[in-house]
């Protein structure tokens, strides 16, 4: 398996041209050969990154009563707590699969209008905030702050290094969708159905995809250009990047997609072995067209139909939460 150093994020923010064009280079060869890179020196204290996981294993171990109340409202609206088996993640590939053996919490942005204020779209749900552990709400929050931090400097480190002004991308997310989830892998007590997993293969929907996790055994898997599944190593120093559906088509697919799901521990292990994990989602505004970004398109071919952020990011989440049996809003 190719090796490549780790992308250091503070040369990516650093004044050094040559610096940023090195680190742009390790994120191209990544991305376009593995599908993943694993991001370094990113500026999270330790400190916090300690207080999410001890804020979140608490939430996800407090009474059933404590996570319901927080419970997902409607299959469109991705905030709040959602079981175990509650989504098939692969039907947002089209794919038939058993639920997902997960629990998980999702917010969205914290500070853009929710729907009913001035200048929200139809799309911004409120965040629902669970009222036990104390501090849960101030250390997500936190946390998704650098997540913005660390995704505005790897878009506009993209922007740079295909030549386009490193504030290409900043006014297609000044209204984003991105969403910050935890997901809870229990221990398995019992054997996986067939063609079960922890997380089902899929690709995500948006941008750039940041996810923080420890090793466990039952980890991360990226499906790579050679058509083998890698498993990733997670720590919480060294972020794993990895590729959404819109990022691919604004690259015309010189990034693909990066097709990945969450692995099954070994039986051996699975009866407790847990696993906790966050993922940033980078979403731009619901109503941005998404088509080939000028280094990528072709002169004289006709444009075809944009891909719209918000409708893709519905459609595909209403297939994995309704298990293919709804696509589209109501």
């Amino acid at each position: 398996m190719t090796y490549l150093p780790p992308v250091d994020f503070s040369a990516v923010c650093g004044s050094s041209a040559e610096d940023r064009r090195r680190q742009f280079e390790l994120l191209d060869v990544g991305l376009s050969t593995l599908g993943y890179v694993h991001l370094r020196s990113h500026g999270i204290p330790t400190s916090e990154v300690s207080e999410l996981f001890d804020v979140t294993r608490r939430f996800f171990a407090a009474p059933e009563s404590v996570r319901r109340a927080v419970a997902q409202p409607a299959p469109e609206q991705v905030r709040g707590y959602s079981g175990i088996g509650s989504e098939g993640i692969a039907y947002s590939l089209g794919e038939e699969s058993h639920g997902d053996l997960k629990e998980k919490m999702d917010i969205g942005p914290i500070d853009s209008p929710v729907v009913g204020e001035p200048g929200a779209d139809d799309l911004a749900f409120p965040n629902l905030w669970p009222s036990e552990p104390a501090g849960f709400r101030a250390t997500w929050e936190a946390y998704y702050r650098h997540m913005q931090r660390i995704g505005a400097g790897l878009l506009a480190l993209t922007a740079e290094g295909f030549g386009l002004p490193s504030d290409y991308f900043v006014p297609m997310f000044d209204h984003e969708m991105s969403m910050l989830r935890a997901l809870h892998f229990p221990p398995q007590e019992t054997s996986p159905l067939p063609y079960q997993y922890r997380a089902g293969t899929h690709t995500d929907d948006g941008s750039f995809t940041i996810v923080c996790a420890v090793a466990t055994a039952g980890g991360l898997q990226v499906f790579d250009r050679e058509g083998e599944w890698l498993d990733v190593t997670t720590t919480p120093d060294d972020l794993v990047i990895l590729v959404g559906d819109l990022l691919a088509e604004w690259m015309a697919n010189h990034w693909s997609a990066t097709v990945h799901r969450t692995a099954n521990p070994p039986r051996p292990v699975g009866f407790d072995t847990s696993r906790l994990s966050f993922a940033y989602y980078q979403h731009p505004n619901h109503d941005v067209g998404v088509t080939e970004l000028p280094p990528f398109a072709t002169s004289g071919t006709p444009v075809q139909r944009r891909l719209l952020a918000g409708e893709h990011l519905v459609e595909k989440y209403m297939r994995q939460t309704t298990f293919g049996m709804r696509v589209g809003r109501p």
